[in-house]
């Protein structure tokens, strides 16, 4: 009885150190992100981020907002595009049609109105439905829905589509402890998500 205990301890340990190592996947997404035909034909280089709408029902993005477009900005390098500084985008939009009320930003009156005012190829408009952090002191996962949409400055469409799924904050490795730490941690993984499916530019 003695030996077969001592046989099976291997065994147990093995089957605990397996369940100790197992990790949840630190970011888990559905996307709907396509180019279009517009997109081989107009190859854009400076990008114009424009300033990311918070579309959730009670704004609890706000606080992220400039976080999020800065987020943007450093990623989009990645994929071979430049983006333009947001003092210039800013001062561009100043001479932009006002947007009548309640109007979204990816609305295609507000694209229209919006793109070309920079000397940008194109403008990226970002817009965040849900960013639910009301489990984010709980299990570190942030829960979020992104709209995105990549238009050419002649106003046709070169890429768009919807993320939505949960991220981990400080993916594989620690979180940051406070929460809005935490909660960019989780947007700056979501953004990558994002532009992983944004094709690189053509040059």
């Amino acid at each position: 009885m003695v030996h077969a205990a001592l046989s099976a301890t291997p065994l147990v340990l093995l089957l605990v150190l397996t369940g100790a190592c197992q990790t949840t996947e630190p970011v888990l997404v559905e996307a709907t992100f396509a180019p279009t035909p517009a997109f081989a034909t107009h190859s854009p280089a400076d990008v114009a981020v424009l300033p990311v709408e918070d579309g959730t029902p009670d704004g609890v993005v706000q606080r992220h907002l400039v976080f999020l477009r800065q987020e943007l900005m450093r990623q989009l390098p990645d994929r071979l595009f430049s983006p333009l500084s947001p003092n210039v985008v800013d001062a561009g939009l100043r001479s932009a049609p006002a947007a009548p009320a309640g109007e979204s930003i990816l609305g295609q009156a507000a694209l229209q109105r919006l793109v070309g005012h920079s000397g940008e190829d194109a403008a990226f408009a970002l817009r965040i439905e849900r960013w639910d952090e009301s489990k984010l002191l709980v299990d570190r996962r942030l829960r979020f829905q992104f709209q995105a949409v990549l238009v050419a400055r002649d106003g046709q469409v070169l890429w768009s589509g919807t993320l939505r799924g949960e991220a981990k904050a400080g993916g594989l490795g620690a979180a940051p402890r406070d929460r809005d730490g935490m909660a960019r941690s989780c947007g700056e993984l979501a953004i990558r998500e994002m532009l992983q499916r944004l094709p690189q530019r053509l040059r």
